[in-house]
């Protein structure tokens, strides 16, 4: 082999290949944007050599549950990824997609994702259709591959806004066409949030018909299903019902049970188990943390959620509407998210202020301690740090066991998921910055947590990369014709490969990530750079993963 043939060769690794293989000695050369080839060790030569030793080497991991729709746009060098070895982001989760948006409906829509602090000025929102966001997404040279599904809930506001009813038949057409038109333009599913509004209000049948659109596409439904609480089980069944009306592989979104759940995962997980041996195909994934830090507002009944303020604070003020919410909340009609789930069951001793804007007192403190002091209900408490900080206080729920959490990784149906976004870089994060560990740290945070310091995975043969699921989630948007192929020469030519380091050692310089060859074409079984871009990006336009990766 000619000298410098690579530009880069990372020498004798360890390679992990995702597959659940054992790890293997080699050379890996990286040429141009590409992995170029893998030989046995000491074999490769380039201009640049990194001696990785005893270190590992995997591909790019794949992270299928992320919220990057809007903040790729915006930080498209996604720092947050790739400094923990991610490489593609599946976003469009939760019923939330950043398209299609129709004209008249796009002030709902943007409305949507600013309900979740999503929103941000520079963005512009030119397009329209799904192709035309690919389009704005690879305009923007993002350094990580998107993979979109298409969100209910933007179809149903493009349908017939933040109505609270079931769609009637012409408002049910139109958003099957523009799902139909969306898959068409490059989508790899449909996508449901459930206990979020506009998609709470939905049918399962009409969830059915929509499944089925994309299950002529060969699209997958992911599902933040109706209930990760009390009702979590008719939730998940719900989800494979309608994946089995509709003829589409399942993804059950974050399973692990929320507080107030009748028992742990071992029972979403069974449900799932019965589904797959009766020929279904069904998955589910779960991130690694226990808490999360919405807005307090955020945990109450999703009729109020779509209120303008001033209409809320009336509300709130009302000592007769007040005690009508406070009873919706113990109702829980539509059931709300997991963490709402704290509220409900009062346990406001989960519940600590992280950020309490004019208030910088009650950081740290839980819900429970700031009504003692103050000598109220805690609920009343929790209600009026909504009004005092004109709904701006944040607070941390903490709502998640952390052995459904283990028990959920660490099953061979369950794959790793940050549910995070791209943040800004380092150097222009905020201080005090949002609450938002997974998506810097989920990846390292499960090698370090559940390899290094608690045996729950091992890296080699692989099982600690299988549960961050290189191989899973590559498989499930619409990758069911991608091939796995266990330790040949031709492995994944467009994915990074991050080295990551034993237990207890420090890890080694690493390359720089390396993507999808500038300008490569679309086609039946690719993910292609779509409608121009800069060199290196990746946006997936058809619906199938490349199948040599």
């Amino acid at each position: 082999m000619a000298a410098w043939q690579f530009d880069i060769v990372l020498s004798h690794c360890r390679i992990v290949d995702g597959c659940g293989n054992p790890w293997y000695r080699g050379d890996v050369g990286v040429r141009g944007p590409r992995i170029g080839a893998i030989a046995a060790p000491g074999t490769l030569r380039g201009a640049r050599s990194i001696v990785v030793g005893d270190r590992y080497v995997a591909p790019g991991f794949v992270d299928p549950h992320t919220h990057s729709d809007l903040s790729i746009l915006v930080y498209p060098r996604a720092d947050s990824a790739l400094r923990q070895g991610v490489t593609t982001h599946v976003v469009g989760n939760c019923g939330m997609s950043a398209a299609p948006a129709v004209g008249r409906r796009l002030p709902d829509l943007q409305q949507l994702w600013e309900y979740y602090g999503f929103g941000d000025p520079r963005l512009g929102w030119k397009w329209r259709s799904f192709g035309a966001y690919l389009r704005a997404v690879a305009a923007a040279a993002p350094s990580i591959n998107i993979a979109g599904l298409v969100g209910h809930g933007a179809l149903r506001v493009a349908a017939m806004g933040f109505d609270e009813r079931p769609a009637r038949p012409e408002e049910q057409a139109l958003m099957q066409r523009l799902l139909d038109e969306s898959m068409r333009q490059g989508a790899f599913g449909l996508s449901t949030g459930l206990v979020y509004p506009p998609g709470c209000f939905a049918t399962t049948e009409e969830i059915v018909a929509l499944a089925a659109v994309a299950a002529r596409h060969h699209g997958i439904y992911a599902s933040h299903i109706r209930g990760e609480r009390e009702t979590i089980l008719e939730a998940v069944a719900e989800a494979i019902r309608i994946g089995r009306e509709g003829r589409l592989p399942v993804e059950v979104s974050h399973n692990a049970p929320k507080w107030g759940a009748p028992g742990g995962a071992a029972a979403n997980l069974g449900l799932i188990e019965a589904a797959r041996r009766e020929g279904q195909d069904v998955t589910t994934d779960n991130d690694s943390h226990t808490d999360l830090a919405p807005r307090l507002s955020r945990a109450l009944p999703q009729p109020v959620l779509d209120l303008p303020l001033e209409e809320l604070f009336a509300l709130l003020g009302d000592p007769r509407r007040r005690a009508q919410l406070k009873r919706d909340v113990e109702e829980d009609r539509l059931p709300g998210a997991g963490y709402t789930g704290l509220v409900r069951h009062h346990a406001f001793d989960r519940i600590a202020v992280l950020h309490a804007p004019g208030l910088p007192a009650l950081t740290g403190r839980s819900i429970a301690a700031i009504a003692a002091e103050r000598g109220v209900d805690p609920f009343d408490a929790f209600l009026d740090l909504i009004v005092e900080t004109r709904d701006a206080a944040v607070g941390i729920f903490d709502y998640i066991d952390e052995d459904d959490i283990r028990a959920l990784l660490s099953h061979p149906l369950s794959m790793c998921c940050s549910d995070g976004l791209v943040m800004p870089p380092c150097e222009e994060l905020d201080d005090p910055s949002l609450y938002w560990p997974c998506s810097y740290g989920e990846y390292p945070g499960i090698l370090e947590r559940y390899v290094r310091d608690e045996p729950l995975l091992t890296l080699v043969p692989g099982a600690a990369v299988r549960p961050v699921r290189p191989w899973r989630p590559a498989a499930r948007p619409g990758g069911r014709h991608r091939r796995l192929r266990p330790r040949a020469p031709t492995r994944p030519r467009h994915q990074p490969v991050p080295a990551q380091c034993p237990p207890g050692e420090r890890a080694a310089p690493a390359s720089r990530g390396h993507r999808l060859r500038a300008g490569q074409r679309a086609g039946r079984g690719r993910l292609r750079r779509a409608h121009g871009g800069a060199a290196g990006t990746s946006v997936a336009a058809p619906r199938r993963l490349s199948r040599r990766a």
